[in-house]
């Protein structure tokens, strides 16, 4: 198994970097990551009143898979999420979903021990998942802040231990980036922040030759999970929802207009990421159970 140290790091991902591994089709890697302020953040009295100079969310990478193409597409395994002893929560002043109401800066430093938050008095289960991973666009590099075609910041709580992620691969060896790991992150990421923390997460790595996928694909044990990213809500929405359709239409046969009803009726289209609308982008999923599409 290889193992990628969290010195490797980048805050974008684009085709130009230099590869910090090179694997075959099949091979498994330990990723070290940062947290999303790369280790500065260590005590309440380190605020996020600055951008940290280089970027936030850093990801671990990138990996060069040999053979990748573009057109062919990376089945991203995602099998295990180790978090360190403890992370951090933050507010940010004036940001964030309730930007009006948050009028100081604030940070806790949280543990989470032996799989449990521990907030304070208060007691809840960790639920480990992986902030940002993609693939390298063509031509210029996106941040890691962002999400789009390619992956990246898609802050989806369904990238956790035991799912797949399918990537198009857009450039020469995939260029593939992880990182942006979270203890625990409801739905929405309303203060911009979950509970970022470091963590080694173990991948494997399959290439698909010829697989022409368009956007990320996540499939868990029990759910098929198609994604969208917007400046707004609905258009977040919008392109989560279509990318289902065209699932649904693709692997059942179906008539636009079948699998339009059917997703009324059982698809779940949900917020990932909703901390500022309309000045920072929209991340979305559409959800549905592998019980109606083995």
């Amino acid at each position: 198994m290889h193992r990628i140290t969290r010195d490797q790091i980048v805050y974008s991902l684009d085709g130009g970097h230099d590869a910090a591994l090179v694997i075959d089709s099949g091979e498994r890697v330990v990723l070290e990551t940062w947290d999303a302020r790369s280790g500065t953040i260590n005590s309440a009295a380190d605020l996020l009143l600055q951008p940290h100079p280089k970027g936030s969310n850093p990801a671990t990478g990138p990996i060069q898979v040999r053979g990748a193409e573009p057109g062919d597409g990376l089945a991203v395994h995602i099998e295990a999420i180790d978090l360190a002893p403890s992370g951090f929560l933050a507010v940010k002043k004036g940001q964030g979903l309730l930007a009006s109401r948050a009028l100081e800066f604030a940070t806790r430093i949280v543990p989470i021990v032996d799989g449990i938050v521990h907030f304070g008095e208060l007691r809840f289960p960790a639920r480990p998942m992986v902030g940002v991973i993609g693939t390298a666009p063509v031509g210029d590099g996106i941040s890691t802040s962002y999400a789009g075609a390619h992956g990246g910041n898609m802050d989806n709580r369904h990238i956790s231990a035991g799912s797949t992620v399918y990537l198009p691969v857009a450039v020469a060896g995939a260029g593939l980036g992880l990182g942006d790991v979270h203890g625990a992150m409801g739905d929405g990421e309303i203060t911009f922040i979950g509970l970022e923390i470091q963590a080694e997460v173990t991948v494997r790595v399959d290439l698909h030759r010829g697989a022409r996928w368009q956007r990320p694909l996540i499939e868990t044990p029990e759910h098929w999970i198609t994604t969208g990213d917007g400046e707004s809500l609905a258009a977040a929405a919008r392109m989560a929802a279509n990318a289902m359709v065209d699932l649904l239409q693709s692997r059942l046969g179906l008539a636009f207009e079948d699998a339009y009803m059917l997703m009324s009726a059982a698809v779940d289209v949900q917020i990932c990421q909703c901390c500022e609308p309309g000045v920072f982008p929209v991340t979305t999923r559409a959800v549905i159970s592998k019980a109606i599409l083995p």
